[in-house]
């Protein structure tokens, strides 16, 4: 599951830097550019839901970090 997660996030972050290239390339005239953060947006939200799903279904533990 880390591994999955890790992996969407570098999608994203792909999918951020495409945009960027985008809007630097066509000036912000472009539709690539918002279709780009579109995918971006849809992953993040998509990925949140998973990994709530993912803590319900106790396939992954959330931990604290403070000391105990």
């Amino acid at each position: 599951m880390k591994v999955f997660i890790v992996i969407v996030l570098l999608f994203v972050i792909y999918n951020l830097a495409l945009a960027m290239y985008y809007m630097i390339k066509d000036k912000g005239q472009g539709k690539n550019t918002v279709r780009f953060l579109t995918v971006r947006i849809a992953v993040s939200f998509g990925l949140f839901i998973i990994i709530i799903f993912a803590l319900k279904m106790g396939w992954i533990q959330a931990h604290s970090i403070l000391p105990k």
